[in-house]
């Protein structure tokens, strides 16, 4: 996910750049009562910049909400294994020398195929 949304942020910035760069042209920016002359290339990076900005700021709320639910889990998660205490008593090794059944011999010969 990180990999394809850092390629995908590569390939729309390259082409905010691209637009930018070919809209190069001098243009009046009024804004109640100011009004400046610049670049229309300065106008799109700014704007562009703005809207990454607020886009951040927007995303802020779920971020600081999923770094305390996870917070708390970690608190939870350590409180559990501190109260997982072993009883005591010898466990059985998992892994046994002999099955404690007899495994059937294999058959001689194939069982008959009917058809």
């Amino acid at each position: 996910m990180g990999q394809t949304a850092l390629i995908a942020f590569l390939l729309l910035a390259t082409g905010v750049a691209l637009f930018a760069v070919q809209n190069a042209g001098p243009v009046v920016v009024r804004f109640g009562f100011w009004s400046l002359e610049m670049s229309l290339v300065v106008v799109i990076l700014v704007a562009t910049a703005l809207g990454a900005m607020m886009a951040s700021l927007v995303s802020l709320p779920g971020w600081f909400r999923d770094r305390r639910r996870l917070r708390h889990q970690t608190k939870e998660l350590q409180a559990l294994r501190a109260s997982h205490t072993p009883t005591g008593s010898s466990i059985a090794p998992s892994v046994a020398s002999e099955p404690p059944w007899s495994p059937d011999p294999p058959s001689p010969t194939p069982p008959a195929r009917s058809l």
